[in-house]
């Protein structure tokens, strides 16, 4: 049994303040009425959101408000974006794109984008809404997801019911459409970075165009441009064009002999020892899939003798800044984490475009508003370790349980009502089972010959 909701988080009400132009007083009340209920502790469900409110809205008001309310959430996301960029104070920091999959079991044919899609994690097909998803983040404590494109599938099996014409674009594309936005919404040219499979010619080749660096990682299987011993030539005599052989980048890497190890000091306080981490090498140089001069290094952990290999513009750094560089892209694994085990982002049953885009926007802005606590927190107390997310919720949650015990103790009224909210889910009576007869039928005919 889940505290009920005693009132908005004030945190909630302040925080999202920003979004009072786009909405109108009541949409306001309604989205920080879903808000509160998702950090207290409620599942992304419509009913078990009016549950913990004690009725205090209908399921159909809060389900309208979400699908068919006039409000623009092209705007929201705007001013969302704004509002990041204005309280962080952007001046420089880390775009980080990435993809995840909202999957999906019920009501599939109904709700807007999903698909029969690939998981690489599962190695399955299943039926879910991909989103590709910009991520800001300063290397520290300043973390936003900033907005996100839904990926439609080329040559779906499971095109969205109301047979809305979706245009199918490449996730690249979508993180380019992404980045240009951000650009013309007033954030700074910052380093991209993205995992091996944004790592492509026409991804860099966007990126290129928009004046962005970038760092990423690569795929082992890339070749690598190594100039030729002796001139080729043609089979005139002339000299070739290419003059480079193509190496696979493990062999290309297995030749080197010599690397630099990296890791951690040693930590007089504790007694921790020195620890090496990875062993590195760097080359700069080109490769044949990818345009370009580049600054490739390849990270061996010695324990698990695995490797990676990560590819940057910036032909002047060293492997362990490339790899501390490329460690910030884990705040968006962090953030989609939070948004499906926290705020049940993967659960939303909404069904129509303008639901499923609210509810990413509502779980972005609480995500947002939750790292200013955190940074906000740290800000009081500079001695103060900085707390996770999930500690924050729980602070959150523990406040609403104290006012949960004053209202007991003092609100007879309240205590009938919740009593009598909570009664109506105690009795569930079960089908009856109804007996099978046999109808008039005409006479069985024999197949015999």
């Amino acid at each position: 049994m889940k505290i009920p909701c005693i009132e908005r988080l004030p945190f909630l009400v302040d925080g999202l303040s920003f979004l009072r132009t786009v909405f109108t007083k009541s949409q306001f009340n309604n989205l920080t009425l879903i808000a509160t209920a998702l950090v207290v502790g409620s599942r992304f469900s419509l009913t078990e959101i009016h549950r913990m409110w004690l009725k205090e809205k209908a399921i159909s008001t809060l389900s309208w408000f979400l699908s068919d309310a006039k409000f623009s959430t092209d705007e929201m996301q705007q001013l969302y974006a704004l509002q990041v960029l204005h309280r962080y104070k952007i001046k420089k920091g880390y775009f980080i794109i990435d993809d995840t999959m909202m999957h999906h079991s019920k009501f599939c044919k109904w709700i807007h984008g999903v698909f029969v899609l690939f998981d690489h994690a599962l190695h399955t097909n299943l039926k879910a809404i991909c989103i590709t998803v910009l991520y800001y983040s300063n290397g520290a404590d300043n973390k936003a997801a900033l907005t996100f494109r839904i990926y439609y599938q080329e040559d779906s099996k499971m095109p969205w019911s109301k047979n809305k014409t979706v245009v199918c674009k490449k996730k690249y594309e979508l993180a380019a459409e992404m980045l240009e936005w951000a650009l013309k919404t007033g954030y700074p040219p910052c380093i991209v970075l993205a995992d091996s499979w944004f790592c492509s010619e026409p991804f860099i080749k966007l990126l290129k165009g928009l004046k962005l660096h970038y760092v990423m990682e690569m795929k082992s299987s890339l070749n690598i441009k190594v100039p030729c011993a002796e001139p080729k030539r043609t089979p005139t005599g002339r000299l070739a064009k290419n003059q480079y052989n193509l190496q696979q980048t493990v062999d290309f890497f297995a030749s080197i002999l010599h690397f630099i190890p990296c890791g951690f000091a040693a930590d007089i306080k504790t007694g921790k020892p020195a620890k090496i981490v990875y062993h590195t090498k760097t080359i700069t140089t080109r490769l044949n899939a990818i345009p370009g001069k580049h600054r490739i290094v390849e990270s061996i952990n010695p324990d698990k003798q695995t490797a990676k290999y990560f590819l940057t513009d910036q032909l002047n750094w060293e492997a362990s800044r490339i790899i501390i560089v490329y460690s910030y892209r884990w705040a968006i694994e962090e953030f989609f984490r939070n948004a499906k085990q926290l705020l049940d982002m993967e659960e939303a049953s909404v069904r129509s475009e303008q639901g499923v885009t609210t509810t990413l926007c509502l779980v972005f802005c609480v995500d947002f508003l939750l790292h200013l606590e955190r940074c906000k927190s740290t800000a009081d107390d500079s001695s103060r370790e900085s707390q996770t997310i999930p500690a924050i919720i729980r602070r959150f949650q523990y406040k609403n349980l104290e006012a949960f015990i004053e209202k007991i103790q003092t609100d007879e009224i309240f205590i009938s009502k919740w009593l009598s909210v909570e009664k109506e889910f105690i009795h569930r009576e079960r089908k009856k089972c109804n007996e099978l007869i046999t109808f008039d039928q005409e006479p069985e005919l024999s197949l015999a010959a």
